[in-house]
């Protein structure tokens, strides 16, 4: 799937690869792999990992997301977010970017 970096706060996060980190633990480098997202609700992601479902609360999380190069689909980029900043549904996360475009013109 090919996504334009830029825009993937606004894009629907199901079927993507996600790795996560508790905001309470900043100072920590490492993200640990948390599956792929399968349902995404307006506060939590919804993963899958060997067959396991856990949910996370997205505002509690910094996550990175494994995302295909939008220009050249062999290498692989990781986009980290701020959970705080996909906290909604997808379809109104969508409607928030095309009034920011509206209002621009």
């Amino acid at each position: 799937m090919m996504i334009n970096p830029k825009f993937l706060i606004y894009h629907d996060l199901i079927g993507i690869y996600a790795y996560a980190k508790p905001k309470s633990r900043l100072n920590d480098k490492k993200f640990s792999p948390i599956g792929v997202v399968i349902d995404e609700t307006r506060d939590m992601l919804i993963t899958e990992k060997n067959d396991k479902f856990k949910k996370y609360i997205k505002k509690d999380y910094i996550f990175r997301f494994e995302i295909s190069n939008f220009m050249n689909e062999e290498e692989e980029y990781y986009l980290e977010v701020q959970g705080n900043k996909i906290v909604g549904l997808p379809v109104n996360r969508l409607r928030s970017l095309k009034k920011k475009r509206w209002l621009i013109k």
